[in-house]
């Protein structure tokens, strides 16, 4: 009987880990786009209007969804490599592989939605605190 307990409470614990996570990852996200004097999300408008999925450019909008899709990429990438952390960066490089990961995943939503003119510097901000982030957050 306390085993049983004793695991639906670190399943509670992983659910609000992985919760909190995902919010902060957003909500930093959502500000690079919504702070960058020039950040174009036009392109991605384009591509949602051809298949009918959005009929009104709505930037806001879009900067939600794609802040949105770089925490749900992050958070998939984390846990798909989650075997090579435990064999060999379980305590070497593993603020490297956080970095990795936010780089590769924010560097691919970017990509694939075409946004561009975004501040590089904040940016750069984000990868590392975000990155700083996800390794404490590890530990708990």
């Amino acid at each position: 009987m306390h085993f049983k307990s004793s695991l639906k409470e670190v399943k509670d614990i992983m659910i609000i880990k992985n919760l909190t996570r995902f919010l902060v990852l957003a909500i930093m996200n959502f500000s690079i786009l919504f702070f960058s004097a020039n950040a174009n999300v036009y392109q991605l408008f384009l591509d949602l209007e051809k298949i009918k999925a959005i009929n009104e450019f709505n930037e806001l909008n879009l900067y939600i969804l794609t802040s949105f899709s770089v925490p749900v990429l992050c958070l998939f990438l984390i846990y798909f490599f989650r075997p090579f952390i435990e064999i060999y960066l379980l305590h070497f490089l593993k603020f490297n592989f956080y970095l990795l990961i936010n780089l590769l995943s924010v560097s691919t939503v970017y990509i694939v939605f075409r946004i561009y003119g975004y501040d590089r510097i904040n940016m750069l901000f984000y990868l590392i605190i975000a990155s700083l982030f996800l390794y404490k957050t590890d530990s708990l």
